[in-house]
């Protein structure tokens, strides 16, 4: 459980859990474990299963709430989480998206950040005059431009 509780709760919020659901979610999750019989078949199958499992968890969580999951490929979730523990814990990434963050203009910033901590789209977009969809829209190019400057920070590339 140790091995695999920070990489399993950084993988549910990054899918769009919040903290306080990330750490109901882990907990199910190793419940789960407990009362499935798992074959073991090394850790790697046991690090896809707890990922599967959180996931699924999760997409039940959501829809249970009547909440839409960020619409994450799950393929490319592990491929950046597998880089972000391999770069001293994150430490590096957490350094370049503090960076790039403040290059982003202040009204998009506190887009994000409201849209990151908890607030519905529908309710963020009616607080600022837009329709749900231009905010979507907006939200959507903010990450890219987050993820466009963090690869070049972390590439050494100081644009």
């Amino acid at each position: 459980m140790r091995q695999h509780q920070r990489g399993l709760w950084r993988f549910l919020r990054v899918l769009g859990a919040r903290d306080d659901e990330a750490a109901d979610l882990l907990q199910e999750t190793f419940v789960q474990l407990l009362r499935t019989p798992f074959e073991d078949r090394g850790p790697a199958a046991l690090h896809r299963w707890l990922r599967t499992t959180a996931r699924n968890l999760f997409y039940a969580h959501c829809r249970a709430v009547r909440r839409s999951p960020i619409a994450l490929d799950p393929t490319a979730v592990e491929a950046a989480l597998a880089r972000y523990e391999r770069d001293d814990d994150g430490a590096g990434y957490r350094h370049a998206l503090a960076r790039c963050l403040e290059t982003l203009p202040q009204r998009q910033r506190e887009l994000l950040e409201a849209h990151v901590g908890g607030s519905d789209l529908p309710t963020l977009a009616a607080e600022h005059d837009l329709a749900p969809e231009a905010l979507r829209s907006l939200l959507r190019r903010c990450k890219q431009a987050l993820r466009t400057c963090i690869d070049r920070r972390l590439h050494d590339d100081p644009r």
